[in-house]
């Protein structure tokens, strides 16, 4: 028998929606892209230019998470759920 507590049910549901919410950027640029080349009259290079900044600025933003160690020094839910 485990004498560990369990989490609150709402727990799970709100990892879920985060990881979804931090994914749904890398479709964003392909969902308005065509609109955007239409409206401001982009050439058809952008969309891979759009693409690529996204994922560069992922890449940078778990690069800078990583090197300040932030998981490692302050709880997750300080960090993405702050309440104050």
């Amino acid at each position: 028998m485990s004498t560990t507590p369990h989490p609150p049910f709402r727990i799970l549901p709100i990892i879920v929606l985060s990881q979804v919410a931090g994914t749904s950027l890398w479709f964003a640029g392909n969902a308005v892209m065509a609109s955007l080349q239409q409206e401001l009259g982009l050439a058809a290079s952008a969309l891979g230019h759009m693409t690529s900044a996204v994922q560069l600025g992922f890449i940078a933003g778990t690069l800078v998470f990583a090197l300040l160690t932030l998981a490692d020094r302050f709880s997750p839910s300080k960090v993405f759920f702050s309440r104050r």
